[in-house]
């Protein structure tokens, strides 16, 4: 099992581009991913109706956390999603 981090600097919260953008990368790989937020809540990040179900505000750090046969490069890819976005 993987673990990535993302805290949000969007002062709405996550966004729904966004938020799209990461249901985008979970479902290109096998992986089951589930989006843990500080209060508990937990998604299942290739639905974009799980994702958008949390409330998830300005300055949470989220974790993504990554179970399967390509865990390694999805969280590659999760790792460079957050670098290279503005969450």
């Amino acid at each position: 099992m993987k673990k990535v981090e993302l805290t949000i600097n969007n002062p709405q919260g996550l966004i729904s581009r966004k938020a799209a953008e990461l249901v985008g990368a979970a479902n290109r790989f096998k992986s089951n991913t589930i989006l843990k937020t500080p209060s508990g809540d937990e998604a299942d990040l290739k639905s974009i109706m799980n994702v958008f179900d949390t409330l998830i505000n300005f300055g949470e750090t989220l974790i993504i956390e990554i179970d399967g046969v390509d865990e390694d490069d999805a969280a590659s890819a999760f790792e460079k999603l957050i670098a290279n976005g503005m969450f």
